[in-house]
């Protein structure tokens, strides 16, 4: 009988244990993943145009938006630790509603009433529109319902 309980153990590790392994794999490939996100957009927002100090931060959430709507129907087919690493990590540290609030803030101190609700809506509009796309793009795709 203490034969069986022992092989049991071994059969069973301790559960908790497992899940803290896993959640600092988790958070370590989040890590990862954010921060070269973040070193792609601050290398990208230099490069796109500009007709207002907002707009290349608007176009990098917007594509962020379509990618992590592309990458949501690619879960189930790989392994969890990649849409962690892609969508928490890179697509979170890449889109940033940070520095849009900052961005917002700014005109509303210059009394840019306009370009802040123009901002406001764009930012939503095109944040929700390009991940269903990305979603509808990456479902045809890959043989995946969205």
């Amino acid at each position: 009988m203490n034969e069986d309980r022992s092989s049991k153990s071994q059969i069973d590790p301790d559960p908790i244990a497992q899940v803290r392994e896993r959640q600092g794999i988790v958070l370590g490939l989040v890590f990862l993943g954010g921060a070269i996100g973040a070193l792609a957009r601050e290398f990208l927002v230099p490069v796109l145009p500009a007709p207002w100090f907002w707009f290349p931060i608007l176009l990098v959430n917007g594509f962020a938006s379509f990618l992590m709507g592309w990458l949501f129907t690619r879960r189930g087919r790989w392994h969890p630790y990649w849409t962690h690493t892609l969508v928490g990590g890179f697509c979170g540290g890449f889109s940033t509603f940070s520095h849009v609030s900052y961005e917002l803030v700014t005109l509303a101190d210059a009394a840019r009433f306009g370009q802040v609700v123009a901002y406001i809506l764009l930012a939503v509009l095109l944040g929700i529109g390009a991940a269903v796309l990305g979603e509808r793009l990456g479902a045809r795709n890959h043989g995946a319902s969205p």
